[in-house]
């Protein structure tokens, strides 16, 4: 099982946790702050000896030139031989001076371990570029002088009046390492002063929590004697006089004991009480669950009954539902049997309209018969003169050809001279040949025409004859046909008397299905308030049984609490 952390190890975190983390930041940003500060103030006070260095040479008038030996002369002053003015600027600020003309050390008050100053060396090339190409002041935190580390400053030299030409540079420079041994010893100094607040703070934590624990664990012991039982424990006074939390946590103890004494005693005369009630009660619930169980035995015989009423209701129902189907069906077939008869009607009366018109036709159609058969035999007495004329006809020719036969005789006897008369008798022998044909052809026709118009008048006969017996048969059709309309008529008055009773008994039975369908639902309503009735007596049943078990659990809980309370010490 994972253990806890403890509240004095969460006190301990609390206090000490922050200082120590706000101990380290304030070392690591007060450190870097302090040496970032020292580091200016170096360079600050570099560029303020290099600002003094260089205004102690121009105040020597005259331009910056190299004599022919190689000194270096501002106006009448020789640099090449001012050793005691970069002397007396090391001796009163501590650090070393160095003139460049260009590149070339000029004069320096800075000396090898012999004694010689350090002339001569040129300058390193990032100085040369930073200074005397581009004209501006240069800080480095690492300048070598004869071995020895140093922080540096480079200021340009112009030529006296101008701010474009340089000649050279003054170099100002100190010891990095006893610039930084002071650094570190003023870090170190805040370093442990601050280490020492962080003890005094952790101490002071420590302490704290150790007081707060020992309280907190002499409540909890307080605290565990009342889980136990035991209510006549006792807070220390040292605890109660507290104002702090721990003191509310004390007070709070000592009513809890007080409120729980109240308690256990109250629980205890209540718990004697409720043995005394469930007693009484588990007697009752027996008897009322015998009485209920009378009750049910009656709401069953009930529930039977109403059932068996509910059943033969429906079945009443059902009947009535299936006589009240065959006469709905009745009503129907009357209905169509109605439409029937009145289509009969309407279709035998059309029938009849029909005959008459066909009477009517048939008469026409006698009339025309005879006028066709009169023209026809006119046409016979026409087709007999033609026939005649075609014989009179007939004969010319014949005579004709016998004359041009003649002719043609005459003509051959005649020699030259009479061959233009065998011509024409030659034409004429044609014309009598055609004619002749022409005759043939015409009687043949006629003699056919006749035939047909012999043929025509026979049939004709024989239609009029038909059209006589059928003009018989439809004044018997139309006699039958008033019969019938006659006989449906009545028929049509005896369907409406019909329908007038099946739509009577169609009411009476619909009246009759709705009280028995209102019979069936309040047996159906019956049966369903018997059978909630009967569940209702069933739960009621079961309710009291529960009751009596209960009383008895109730009984088991009240000797069951008597006995948890004698746990507690009063």
């Amino acid at each position: 099982m994972e253990r806890k952390m403890s509240i004095k190890k969460k006190i301990l975190a609390m206090t000490i946790g922050p200082v120590l983390i706000l101990g380290l930041i304030s070392v690591s940003f007060t450190l870097t702050m302090v040496k970032s500060a020292m580091t200016d103030e170096i360079q600050d006070a570099l560029k303020g000896t290099a600002a003094a260095t260089l205004a102690a040479y121009d105040q020597n008038a005259g331009d910056y030139i190299q004599a022919s030996n190689g000194d270096i002369w501002k106006g009448s002053y020789n640099i090449s031989k001012s050793e005691s003015l970069v002397d007396g600027i090391k001796e009163n600020t501590g650090m070393d001076v160095t003139f460049f003309y260009g590149s070339q050390r000029i004069m320096t008050s800075a000396k090898d371990g012999n004694g010689d100053r350090l002339l001569g060396s040129p300058a390193g090339e990032v100085i040369i570029e930073n200074v005397l190409n581009k004209g501006g002041s240069y800080f480095s935190k690492n300048v070598s002088l004869n071995g020895t580390l140093n922080y540096g400053y480079f200021t340009p030299v112009y030529q006296n009046g101008s701010s474009t030409d340089i000649v050279g540079m003054v170099f100002v420079g100190t010891d990095k390492e006893q610039k930084n041994a002071v650094i570190n010893h003023i870090m170190l100094t805040i370093g442990v002063a601050v280490c020492v607040v962080m003890i005094i703070c952790a101490g002071a934590g420590i302490k704290m929590s150790s007081a707060m624990s020992r309280s907190i664990r002499t409540s909890i012991g307080v605290v565990e004697k009342v889980a136990g039982g035991n209510l006549d424990v006792l807070v220390d006074d040292k605890l109660l006089n507290r104002k702090d939390e721990i003191g509310d946590l004390s007070k709070v103890t000592i009513k809890l004991r007080d409120a729980m004494k109240t308690v256990i005693m109250d629980i205890s005369a209540n718990a004697n009480a409720l043995l005394n009630a469930g007693t009484d009660l588990k007697s009752v619930a027996d008897k009322t669950n015998g009485t209920m169980e009378q009750v049910r035995s009656a709401v069953t015989m009930i529930v039977d009954n109403s059932s068996e009423q509910a059943r033969n209701s429906q079945s009443t129902s059902e009947h009535m539902k299936i006589m009240g189907e065959n006469i709905t069906e009745t009503s129907g077939e009357v209905d169509m049997l109605d439409n029937n008869a009145a289509s009969m009607q309407q279709s035998s009366e059309k029938a009849s309209e029909t005959l008459e018109k066909l009477r009517i036709i048939n008469t026409d159609v006698e009339r025309i018969i005879n006028d066709v058969k009169e023209q026809t035999i006119r046409t016979n007495n026409s087709v007999q003169k033609i026939q005649d004329a075609t014989s009179f006809i007939s004969s010319i020719a014949e005579e004709t050809n016998l004359l041009s036969l003649n002719a043609s005789i005459e003509a051959a006897r005649a020699g030259e001279s009479g061959r233009g008369f065998a011509v024409v008798a030659e034409q004429i022998k044609k014309l009598a040949e055609q004619s002749n044909t022409s005759s043939q052809e015409i009687d043949d026709t006629a003699r056919i025409l006749m035939e047909d118009s012999t043929k025509a008048v026979e049939l004709m006969k024989q239609m009029q004859d038909i059209m006589v017996s059928q003009s018989a048969s439809m004044e018997e059709t139309q006699a039958v046909v008033a019969g019938v309309l006659a006989e449906i008529e009545s028929s049509m008055k005896s369907i409406e008397l019909i329908k007038t009773s099946t739509h009577k008994l169609e009411a009476s039975r619909n009246k009759v299905v709705s009280a028995v369908d209102e019979l069936s639902e309040i047996a159906q309503n019956n049966v369903e308030g018997t059978k909630k009735t009967h569940q209702e007596t069933e739960e009621v049943a079961d309710t009291f049984r529960q009751v009596s078990d209960s009383a008895e659990k109730l009984r088991e809980i009240a000797g069951q609490l008597a006995d948890s309370i004698d746990y507690f010490k009063i």
